[in-house]
């Protein structure tokens, strides 16, 4: 965060780049919104000093750091609080469409483009040599995990869990964790408490975490052996899930590509399953 980068240099600026400093970390929720005119007259500093102090901060002048701080704040608005102060809905239907549809892109050009390819390596190479593979997620996000868990089943003839509910839900579940197995979690603001759990379990069972969150904020993120941060900016509601659903889908790709033979004869196996099912349901409605 743009906040913690100050803090961490404020001490050895000059006295120009201190006051400016200063006074962004006292009235960070109003910058976002200001002018180069009115944050230098205001922290007592040159429009000039200003540009150099964001170049100093790694933006490339004033516009970049303003931007960047008013993504943070976005991200920290409730989605009711969202609503409250947009002012997308007096634009005309088409700017409204222009405006949501490039969001999502970014969103998943952001996400995708931020995949390394060690960690994709990382997530192929745990999940092909996992005995079983654990779940985790909850609320919304729920729904997101259980298709990575969908496209993952389809590929792989291991046992797959879902985790989700009360701790009581899934904790006949995680007592069978093993060191063998893998413990694949997505989790955004507001994250969730039950998933800091089911990782520390999974420590304590040296069962590596594949995670899917937005931010190295996360409070499981050090704990992870692989992460996946996904761009999850939302205009209205609390989160996008463009990215995740995306990466589901990234990664059950390479799965395929890492062992083509194996996911070949997995989704026969599971086309034949489905036609037999399909013709006994024809068989009986006719009998009827």
């Amino acid at each position: 965060m743009v906040s913690e980068e100050i803090t961490k240099i404020k001490d050895d600026l000059s006295p120009a780049y201190k006051r400016i400093a200063t006074f962004i970390l006292k009235e960070y929720s109003q910058v976002g919104f200001m002018s180069i005119e009115e944050l230098s007259s205001m922290a007592g500093a040159s429009k000039a000093s200003v540009v150099r102090f964001s170049r100093r901060l790694g933006f490339s002048g004033f516009n970049e750091l303003k931007k960047t701080i008013q993504h943070e704040l976005r991200k920290r608005l409730l989605p009711y609080e969202k609503i409250a102060t947009t002012e997308l809905d007096r634009a005309p239907v088409e700017n409204q469409l222009k405006l949501l549809r490039q969001n999502e892109i970014n969103n998943l050009k952001n996400t995708l483009s931020g995949i390394g390819e060690e960690e994709l390596h990382k997530w192929i190479d745990t999940i092909r040599a996992a005995s079983n593979i654990y779940f985790g997620g909850f609320g919304a996000t729920k729904h997101v995990v259980s298709l990575m868990r969908y496209t993952i089943s389809v590929l792989q003839r291991k046992p797959t869990w879902l985790l989700s509910g009360s701790v009581s839900d899934f904790s006949f579940k995680i007592k069978l964790m093993e060191r063998n197995d893998a413990l694949i979690v997505m989790t955004f603001p507001p994250y969730s408490k039950e998933v800091e759990y089911m990782v520390d379990f999974a420590l304590e069972r040296n069962v590596r975490t594949l995670l899917v969150t937005d931010s190295v904020d996360c409070p499981v993120y050090s704990k992870a052996y692989s992460s996946i941060l996904c761009e999850n900016n939302s205009l209205l509601f609390g989160n996008s899930f463009v990215g995740p659903i995306a990466v589901a889908e990234m990664i059950g790709n390479f799965i395929i590509l890492s062992e083509k033979k194996t996911g070949m004869e997995e989704m026969k196996r599971l086309f034949e399953v489905e036609e037999r099912g399909y013709k006994a349901i024809k068989i009986d409605g006719k009998n009827k």
